[in-house]
């Protein structure tokens, strides 16, 4: 550390993060002067500038940005190895934030759950974040996420919780309407409804064909592109927890079956958290019963 001191270090940070000195040294109870003269001394150590500093504003400079992403990343260690340090051994405590996708996966299947582990754990604070957006787990700070798809950082800890079939499928009206579909090429020009991506992928084996969405709606909901398949909008694309009873009663048809997508359901987390025994504990417990609760809603039906 060169004899640097952290308590140096986190000013810097507060001063970056909060964009001025006045409200850097408010946030951390001192005085202006006293958060100035912690950053100066941080400078005086390194021998290098690391705030340009004006009577209207500051900002970091080339060498102060670069410090900032590293020492950032340094303290986020740092708390996550005092986390785990002062866990308790006997009782689960702290905070545990996750991002899932919503829907009946997300409303239905995971929040029972995490609402089973809270009574459990009381002292536990879960924060669950719904979103489709695809998160970084170590920017974005969650401990856990329940992600569709293969993993692709190796780095990160994945647990597999169950599988999704993904069906393409249309109403009876709509088909009648149009020419039979034998091939992903016979859907070229027909509305699609689709999510956040307005391309789809099929695969089978070495084959693959991409058809782009050239008309049809864009709706963010699994929910919602069911009931517009339904009154006869489009071809929609969506895992069969939302449309196995509508293919069993015949108000939905689907295409392409040989084409049909097994994508893995996981868990997802940064190895520092998984070190944390309160979210291992939470790990467990989806990964005991996650599967039977979404086959339960499987036989339900929507």
């Amino acid at each position: 550390m060169n004899n640097i001191s952290w308590r140096l270090i986190r000013a810097f940070l507060s001063v970056a993060e909060h964009g001025s000195f006045t409200a850097a040294a408010e946030a951390q109870g001192l005085s202006k002067a006293n958060m100035s003269q912690q950053v100066s001394e941080l400078e005086a150590s390194l021998g290098v500038q690391l705030i340009h500093r004006t009577t209207r504003k500051l900002r970091l400079t080339e060498i102060g940005e670069g410090y900032y992403e590293r020492c950032t990343k340094a303290m986020r260690h740092l708390d996550s190895a005092a986390d785990w340090a002062s866990q308790s051994k006997a009782e689960l405590r702290g905070t545990i934030r996750m991002n899932a996708v919503g829907g009946p996966i997300g409303e239905d299947v995971l929040a029972p759950l995490l609402i089973e582990f809270q009574k459990e754990h009381p002292n536990v604070q879960l924060q669950l974040d719904f979103s489709s957006i695809r998160v970084d787990l170590i920017e974005d700070h969650y401990d856990l996420v329940l992600r569709m798809g293969e993993l692709p950082d190796s780095t990160l800890i994945g647990r597999k919780l169950t599988t999704l079939t993904t069906r393409y499928v249309a109403s009876p009206d709509f088909l009648a309407l149009h020419d039979p579909i034998k091939k992903p090429e016979d859907m070229i020009g027909l509305p699609l409804i689709y999510g956040s991506v307005n391309h789809w992928i099929f695969k089978q084996g070495n084959k693959q064909r991409i058809i782009h969405a050239e008309g049809g709606i864009k709706l963010i909901s699994g929910r919602a592109m069911r009931h517009a398949a339904l009154a006869g909008l489009g071809i929609t694309r969506t895992a069969d927890l939302y449309i196995k009873r509508d293919l069993q009663a015949g108000r939905l048809v689907e295409l392409l079956p040989d084409w049909a997508e097994e994508t893995p359901l996981s868990l997802i987390c940064p190895p520092t958290r998984h070190q944390l025994a309160r979210v291992r504990a939470l790990m467990d417990h989806l990964q005991a019963h996650f599967k039977a609760r979404y086959d339960a809603m499987m036989e339900q039906g929507l």
